[in-house]
């Protein structure tokens, strides 16, 4: 399936509000939209992988998830239930840069214009994010040399299929 994925800044205040218009709006395009807390997105490689992780489960019709969008947040987040994968990347009031996944033939551009999101990729890089999102303690943490830190993001991808 087609995506497409981009880094955005924006604040959620109401997140029920805003969780349901992207969904209308999504749904009025015949496409699925991942909004996930840019904070646990490690790199586009991070992403990438998920996306394909997701894919693949789909293809092989061994989706958890009801949805590419959800079971992508599974693997970017390292988690095997939907609960616990919304509880670490979903986005939340107070939320001010997500990682956007469009899976369909509609244009992450239709919906920043939609709503009045800004573009930011940089929200996508690895630059001092905390490994804790994906389940790393803060002794671990600091063991593990910055640069190294998106390597362990893709191992915690693809240790998922393994885990399940």
């Amino acid at each position: 399936m087609n995506h497409e994925m981009a880094g955005a800044r924006f604040r959620i205040d109401d997140l029920e509000a805003e969780l349901r218009r992207s969904n209308a709006w999504a749904s009025s395009r015949g496409v699925e939209v991942l909004l996930a807390d840019a904070r646990v997105v490690f790199g586009r490689d991070h992403l990438e992988s998920a996306i394909a992780h997701a894919e693949r489960a789909k293809a092989k019709g061994t989706m958890v998830a009801r949805t590419l969008a959800m079971e992508t947040l599974l693997y970017l987040t390292g988690q095997r239930q939907v609960s616990d994968a919304i509880r670490a990347g979903g986005i939340r009031k107070g939320t001010e840069t997500a990682a956007i996944v469009l899976f369909g033939s509609s244009s992450v551009e239709d919906l920043l214009r939609e709503f009045g999101w800004t573009r930011d990729d940089r929200a996508l890089e690895p630059a001092e994010k905390s490994l804790s999102s994906l389940g790393i303690s803060a002794s671990e943490e600091r063991t593990i040399p910055r640069d190294r830190r998106p390597d362990l993001a893709l191992e915690k991808v693809a240790l998922l299929d393994i885990n399940r």
